[in-house]
């Protein structure tokens, strides 16, 4: 039998990440506007157009990784806010509604789609690591909505909920990449809804 000292120590939770960048920051506007035209950030070429020296970019916001979260992060935002107030349905129903609509909205996008075609390793790091600023913001985001539209359940609590349902969306968003097998949003937004109910 192993001693406490032997035993394997507990798992870190992961660092808590940065804020997110303000919308008027130079540096995040012209990241976005890279990620919009190319798909990608080459971090050289966005410290040039920023007018800093690549230390200073690193210094300040992070690796590309972060970056191209940073950016991301900030185009969801954008739609989250024009595709939210379209969404009619209430409830369990609504919030399936709108992870279904910006899973579609991504998958329209031609930045996400060269991005995920071109750089999938990074794609799926950047989108699902729990050490990035996605998937956390994305789950304390849904947090919140849950929490609003639900309110906090029973047996569980709303930030699990959100998890399992940013978890959902990514395994069918990006089951090609996982599977082999074609994206399948319609099957995400019918899962997410059956997990809330």
């Amino acid at each position: 039998m192993m001693s406490p000292s032997q035993a394997s120590p507990a798992p870190q939770a992961p660092p808590e990440p940065p804020a997110p960048l303000s919308p008027d920051d130079p540096v995040l506007r012209a990241a976005v506007a890279m990620f919009r035209r190319d798909g990608w950030i080459d971090a050289r070429a966005l410290a040039q157009e920023a007018g800093i020296g690549r230390a200073t970019l690193y210094r300040r916001y992070g690796d590309r990784d972060r970056l191209l979260g940073e950016a991301i992060w900030s185009i969801a935002t954008e739609e989250f806010a024009r595709v939210h107030p379209r969404c009619r349905g209430r409830g369990a129903d609504g919030i399936a509604e709108l992870v279904h609509a910006l899973l579609h909205t991504s998958a329209r996008l031609p930045a996400m789609r060269r991005f995920v075609a071109e750089h999938a390793d990074t794609a799926l790091k950047v989108m699902t690591s729990r050490d990035g600023v996605m998937q956390h913001r994305m789950t304390s985001t849904l947090t919140q909505l849950i929490r609003t539209e639900i309110g906090e359940p029973e047996d569980t609590d709303a930030a699990t909920l959100a998890y399992a349902v940013t978890r959902v969306g990514e395994s069918f968003y990006y089951r090609e990449l996982i599977t082999g097998e074609p994206a399948d949003i319609a099957a995400a937004a019918v899962v997410i809804r059956r997990i809330l109910r």
